[in-house]
């Protein structure tokens, strides 16, 4: 069993789609079952249909799950097998303040047990510093050591009896029988810690990590969330994901065929930064690889012939945000006021003319007719038929708008 566990608090960033994205993957591979867990225990900060976001989200990019579980469900086995602790003496009852800033300094780790019982004091659980040193191998860090005397008593619950993050994620991969943790590299400092609870717990099942270097970028521009809103495919976000992480035989592809190549162990162990610039251009290859009609509808409209000019537009356009203006403009009738008496001309005669179905001929028929030459005509000819002074070869817009040049020039 793989998981992926969001936290209900922010937008899914670009760092947590590729976790999940790679727990996808693997699972797929292996033939396991992948798990959604929503991290939901930092009820103050959790965001109303957050959630729900990150399930919509994780279905546009295809990501399949068997289940969609919520820590916080699992509340009362937190807090017994925190007990369990307890009475085993691997953890301590811990009087200290909650909101020092102070490092724990070891004071109520040695308190007798009339000291603990008779203090009415509000306290947290502490659990002890390991006995030993923790090592384990990651798929793509390779053999990670901590010395024991790097990892501190740290609280396993909170004075209110609520379990902090490293607790509870132990535990909960223990309930659910996670058999492979693939995760962000920031998480590599939590890992020990999780690893060390299930041993006091006396679950011997070993866990394989995978933790994926980081994404270097700035707030904004990582929210999935956003990218989504500027008109960027999902399988364009995917398809660049996975190749700033792993060496990839073609440039463009989807998940489908990642699945065939893709190995956590070629994964890089070095940091990436988020370039705009190469999304751009993946996405622009992944807008020509669309279905003419799917991406016609994509800009709101059912024609293939509008779809294959959307696809013409990828030349100066890499969004479809970008390029949705630019076919409606099309059928605007917006015509600047420069190009207004050879507008009216030309399309008045393009209302006569006969059906062309090559662009020079249509050209020629106009060009005699009206008796213009060069500029006089090319550039009003491409208002009429773009609402624009510059964009692609009018030869390969035409075949695509000729069977609406009555609404284009009306």
């Amino acid at each position: 069993m793989f998981r992926f566990s969001p936290s209900p608090t922010a937008d899914m960033h670009l760092s947590d789609l590729r976790v999940a994205l790679f727990n996808h993957i693997c699972a797929t591979q292996a033939e396991e079952k992948l798990l959604i867990r929503i991290e939901d225990m930092d009820t103050a900060h959790n965001i109303e249909g957050k959630e729900q976001e990150i399930l919509d989200i994780l279905a546009l990019f295809g990501i399949s799950y068997h289940d969609v579980t919520y820590q916080s469900h699992n509340l009362k086995f937190h807090q017994q097998l925190a007990t369990k602790l307890l009475m085993d003496k691997n953890a301590f009852s811990c009087f200290c303040p909650a909101d020092t800033k102070e490092p724990y300094n070891g004071t109520c780790e040695n308190l007798a047990d009339d000291e603990v019982l008779g203090n009415e004091a509000p306290f947290s659980v502490r659990v002890k510093r390991p006995s030993k040193d923790i090592s384990f191998t990651d798929k793509i860090q390779g053999k990670i050591d901590f010395k024991k005397e790097s990892i501190d008593s740290f609280n396993i619950l909170h004075i209110d009896k609520s379990p902090t993050y490293n607790f509870a994620t132990a535990i909960d991969d223990l309930l659910s029988d996670i058999s492979t943790v693939v995760c962000s590299q920031e998480d590599l400092s939590n890992t020990p810690k999780q690893i060390m609870i299930r041993d006091y717990l006396g679950y011997d099942k070993q866990i394989t990590y995978a933790h994926i270097p980081n994404i270097l970028d700035d707030e904004e521009s990582s929210s999935v969330k956003l990218l989504l809103e500027e008109g960027f495919l999902p399988s364009s976000i995917s398809n660049y994901l996975i190749m700033i992480s792993h060496t990839t035989p073609t440039e463009i592809f989807d998940i489908s065929e990642a699945i065939q190549w893709f190995d956590l162990a070629k994964v890089s162990k070095s940091a990436t930064t988020f370039d705009i610039t190469k999304l751009r251009e993946i996405n622009k290859e992944h807008i020509k690889r669309l279905p003419a009609l799917e991406l016609a509808k994509f800009i709101g409209y059912s024609s293939k012939d509008l779809g294959e000019l959307a696809k013409i537009y990828t030349e100066e356009a890499s969004t479809i945000n970008e390029i949705k203006p630019k076919v409606d403009a099309v059928f605007s009738k917006n015509v600047p006021s420069e190009f207004k008496e050879e507008s009216v001309l030309l399309s008045k005669l393009a209302k006569e003319a006969p059906f062309f179905k090559e662009f020079e001929d249509f050209k020629a028929y106009l060009a005699e007719r009206s008796g213009l030459k060069e500029q006089a005509f090319l550039k009003p000819l491409r208002f009429l038929l773009t609402k624009a002074e510059y964009g692609p070869d009018l030869s390969k817009v035409y075949p695509h708008i000729r069977n609406y040049l009555g609404e284009i020039i009306s």
